[in-house]
Order: structure tokens, then sequence, then C-alpha cells
């Protein structure tokens, strides 16, 4: 026969119950690791699940997309954290009839986005999905026989006309293309780069 849990009881189980649904403040941290100033690394274990069926010699083409399309989209929403927002005037819903005016934010910088052709034209949706008015602009790159970056193709603008650009590209090897880029990026020294890779 089963015993009565007595008042006293329960009120010990429930404390016990909470305490060990209190969330790790560590759990909650930053995905991202820096490494110095301009390295974030991420070791999100949804990110490191998604980067494995992308590497995957047996993804499908489909599955491809998918997964550098959620990649993109968690990359990027860290990658647009430090940017800075001011106050704009909105309107609301109320009651039935009525619109309540309040105060609502919007992104203050100008952002540019910079595929490099062409596997970084996969991410170019996932971060028009979180940046709706980013421009787009375009480095073609190729290797040589030698493995050196040979720019192909320059889309940039020759007025600069955005604060923040992101770089987009899913594949990093050896990172000579990278670098070719932001040497590229900062002869045309008139906004701040971030590399999404």
């Amino acid at each position: 026969m089963e015993e009565k849990k007595s008042d006293e009881d329960m009120a010990t189980m429930g404390e016990t119950t909470a305490k060990v649904l209190q969330p790790n403040p560590s759990k909650l941290a930053s995905s991202f690791v820096s490494y110095g100033h301009n390295l974030h690394v991420s070791n999100h274990p949804v990110l490191a699940h998604k980067l494995s069926i992308l590497r995957s010699s047996s993804t499908s083409p489909s599955a491809f997309r998918s997964a550098l399309r959620e990649i993109t989209f968690h990359l990027g929403y860290e990658a647009t954290s430090s940017l800075t927002t001011r106050e704009i005037p909105i309107t609301v819903p109320g009651t039935k009839t009525d619109h309540i005016e309040a105060t609502g934010s919007k992104i203050s910088q100008k952002i540019a986005l910079i595929p490099i052709l062409r596997s970084g034209l996969g991410m170019v949706d996932s971060m028009i999905e979180l940046v709706g008015d980013a421009r787009v602009h375009h480095i073609g790159m190729y290797r040589s026989k030698s493995l050196m970056p040979v720019q192909y193709y320059n889309r940039l603008p020759k007025k600069c006309e955005v604060d923040v650009a992101y770089v987009l590209d899913p594949l990093i090897a050896t990172s000579a293309t990278l670098i070719s880029v932001a040497g590229i990026l900062k002869k045309v020294s008139c906004f701040s780069f971030n590399v999404l890779v």
C-alpha cells in the first residue's frame, strides 16, 4: 500500500525540483568563444550538428542548401548583435478601433553584404532575412594552380554609402581568399567589415 506524502514532504520535493530546473548561468552565456578582439568561434551544439551535415559527402544538394541557410541565420544573428539602433515612432494596435503611439527601434547603420562568388551566394538570402535593407556587393575569387587567390570580379561600390559590411563565405580552407578579400576591403576603408564563415 502506498503511503500518502505529507505537505512537508511535497514542499521539500518542490524545492528540490525548483533547484534542478534552475538554469545554469554558464549554459546561458553566448555560444561564441572569443579569440582576441576579432575572432569569435561558435561552440553551439546545434551548429556543430548542422556543420556535420554540411561537410558530409553523403548530404544531398537540398539538405546542403537547407543546412547552409540555417547556419548562416545562426551566425548572422550573432554577428549582427553589435549593431546599434535608434528610436523611431510607431503606432501599435490598441483596442478594436484605436491605435497607440509608441517608440520602436531601427538599426541605425547602413549595411552591405559581400558574398565571395560563388560559394557565398548561398548565405545571402538568410542574411537578407535578418537585415532586409542591406545592399549586396559581389567579389569573385578563384585559386590559381599555385593556390593563390585571384580576383576576377569586383562589384564594390565606387562611392561608399554603408557603415558595416559582412563578408559571406562558407569555405575557409587555407584562408588565403579571405585574407585577400580583407586586403581589398581595407583599401576601400570607408566602412568596417566582418567576415562570416
